[in-house]
């Protein structure tokens, strides 16, 4: 097995096998074989939903084998490392890939997907519902593609989005029902980063420091970063950034909201603050992006 690690963006997956696209941060994929992401390991910047409908093939998400067969799913996050492999000549799967971005645009919360228990981190990335709970999934699924089939209508992507979410529920119900989550099975390193995922979830506003967290879950802070890393692929504190951030980004979108209003929301201590710290994490001031993201 090849070691290096694959960054796939969402345009390069869209690329390879998007059928069905509701702008550059949303798609479908139909029945399609994914040989191509075999080779290697791979960390999608997106989330991944996919249900395999024919054949087999072996599922490696963070160095733990899974079995992918007809009606299993892959609930797949940015902090997973994946790897199909070992499918058989008929192995088919349909997917839906989003951003988080998307799924969060024009709403009042911006963590909204940190609900679900099956995209936490240390959750087991593939299921198997009964046959009737993966034939409703399809079901949602063909219903996104269809809505997105139609030309001009003015509010697909909105429709799609509320779908997307409908989706998200109905994988919910499933997840609990089947009780995924072994708090028993999981390892220190796993238990940590679902407690510093919940801190950060709940103060991210507030507290931007990983000394804070580590105070928090009485470790070291030199240990705590190693820790999310190993599990996540990304620091302490790069997760913590990305979370202001989000926030920020949703209230740019809002042009009733000055800038000065969300540096305070975001609890900085000015503007200028707000704004060095923004340009720093993504390259362009606040007002750029506001500019942007209205075009």
């Amino acid at each position: 097995m090849n070691n290096k690690i694959g960054q796939l963006s969402l345009s390069k997956f869209a690329h390879l096998y998007a059928d069905k696209l509701a702008g550059a941060d949303f798609f479908v994929v139909d029945e399609k074989q994914l040989l191509s992401l075999s080779e290697y390991p791979y960390r999608s910047d997106g989330y991944i939903i996919g249900i395999c409908t024919r054949g087999t093939a072996k599922v490696e998400a963070n160095l733990q084998i899974y079995d992918a067969r007809p009606d299993a799913m892959l609930l797949a996050t940015p902090f997973h490392v994946l790897r199909i492999y070992n499918s058989s000549p008929d192995f088919l799967c349909r997917f839906v890939v989003f951003s988080k971005a998307f799924l969060t645009e024009n709403s009042v919360n911006s963590h909204f997907l940190e609900s679900f228990s099956y995209f936490k981190s240390a959750s087991i990335p593939v299921i198997y519902p009964d046959n009737a709970d993966a034939r409703m999934i399809l079901e949602i699924y063909l219903l996104i593609q269809k809505k997105l089939e139609r030309e001009g209508h003015p509010y697909d992507v909105e429709i799609s989005r509320s779908i997307l979410t409908t989706l998200l529920y109905e994988i919910q119900a499933i997840y609990e029902k089947q009780h995924t989550i072994i708090k028993g099975k999981q390892t220190r390193k796993q238990e940590l980063n679902v407690l510093f995922q919940d801190q950060v979830f709940h103060h991210y506003k507030e507290h931007r420091n990983v000394q804070y967290y580590a105070d928090a879950l009485c470790v070291s802070p030199k240990h705590l970063t190693e820790t999310v890393k190993d599990v996540t692929g990304r620091t302490a504190g790069e997760w913590i950034d990305d979370a202001v951030i989000l926030e920020a980004k949703v209230l740019l979108r809002n042009h009733d909201i000055s800038i000065a209003r969300v540096a305070e929301d975001i609890h900085f201590p000015d503007q200028s603050s707000f704004g060095k710290y923004f340009k720093k994490q993504t390259g362009m001031s606040p007002s750029d992006y506001r500019a942007v993201s209205a075009r």
